[in-house]
C-alpha cells in the first residue's frame, strides 16, 4: 500500500512537471516580445540538443529537481516503467526541454489573428505546415502537440533549415532555437545566408548550453536585425 501511495505521489510530479508549463501564457519568449509579423519558429532537434541545458537560475533549480525526481521515479517504481517515467521526467532538464517549456507558453499566449508556423531541424527539415497559418484556439494548441512530441537525435544542418524557413511565403521574422553548432561550420551558413536573404527577413537567435557557439548566434542575429539571447538570459 505504500509503494503504491508513492508512486502515485512520483506520477502526480510527472504531471506537474508536465502541465506547469504546458498551462502558462505569456506575450514573449525569451525576452523577445511576441511581435505582430509573421513569425516562423524554427527549433534545433538534433542529438547534442538532449544535453543538458544550463539556463538561468530557475532553469537550474527545476533542472536539479526534474534529476532527482527522475532517480526516484526510477528507483522507486522499477521495471520497464520506472525506467520510462523516470526518464519522462528527467528530460525536461534538456536543452530541448527548455525550449518547450519556454515556446510552448509563448504560443499559447499569441494574439488571435497573428501569423505563425513551426519548424524543427536535425538531418532534414519536418514542418508543422508548409504555410504560415493564422493563430486561433486550434492552431495553437496543434502547433503546441507539435512541439511538446520533438524529440532529438540526428546531425545540424542549421543552413537547411534556415533555407526552408526563408523560402516559406509571408514570413517576415524567424526565431532559431539552437546550441549553434551547424554542420559545415558557421561561416558557410552565415556567407550562405547573406546571399539569399534579400528580403530582409529578421532574424533572432536563442542559444541554448555552455557549449553552444555564441559568436555564431550573435552574428546571425545582428546580420539579420534580430536579437541575440542566451537560454541563462
Amino acid at each position: 500500500m505504500k509503494k503504491i501511495k508513492s508512486i502515485l505521489s512520483l506520477l502526480l510530479l510527472l504531471a506537474m512537471f508536465q502541465s506547469c508549463y504546458v498551462m502558462k501564457k505569456s506575450d514573449q519568449f525569451f525576452g523577445i516580445e511576441t511581435s505582430n509579423r509573421n513569425t516562423l519558429y524554427l527549433i534545433d532537434i538534433s542529438g547534442s540538443m538532449e544535453g543538458i541545458d544550463e539556463g538561468s537560475v530557475k532553469d537550474q533549480v527545476m533542472r536539479e529537481a526534474g534529476n532527482k525526481a527522475g532517480n526516484v521515479v526510477s528507483k522507486t517504481i522499477g521495471g520497464k516503467i520506472g525506467n520510462i517515467l523516470g526518464r519522462q521526467v528527467t528530460k525536461q532538464a534538456t536543452k530541448l526541454g527548455a525550449v518547450k517549456r519556454k515556446l510552448i507558453p509563448a504560443i499559447k499566449g499569441l494574439p488571435d489573428g497573428k501569423k505563425f508556423v513551426v519548424f524543427a531541424y536535425n538531418n532534414n527539415v519536418t514542418k508543422q505546415s508548409i504555410e504560415l497559418r493564422i493563430a486561433t484556439n486550434t492552431s495553437r494548441t496543434s502547433s503546441n502537440i507539435f512541439v511538446e512530441n520533438l524529440k532529438a537525435g540526428g546531425g545540424t544542418n542549421t543552413l537547411n533549415g534556415l533555407l526552408e524557413a526563408l523560402s516559406t511565403e509571408g514570413v517576415e521574422e524567424i526565431v532559431l532555437m539552437s546550441d549553434g553548432l551547424p554542420n559545415g561550420g558557421p561561416q558557410a551558413v552565415l556567407e550562405e545566408i547573406r546571399k539569399v536573404n534579400t528580403k530582409g527577413v529578421i532574424i533572432h537567435t536563442i542559444a541554448f548550453g555552455e557549449d553552444a557557439d555564441h559568436n555564431f548566434m550573435r552574428t546571425l542575429a545582428q546580420e539579420n536585425q534580430g536579437t541575440f539571447i542566451t537560454s541563462k538570459m
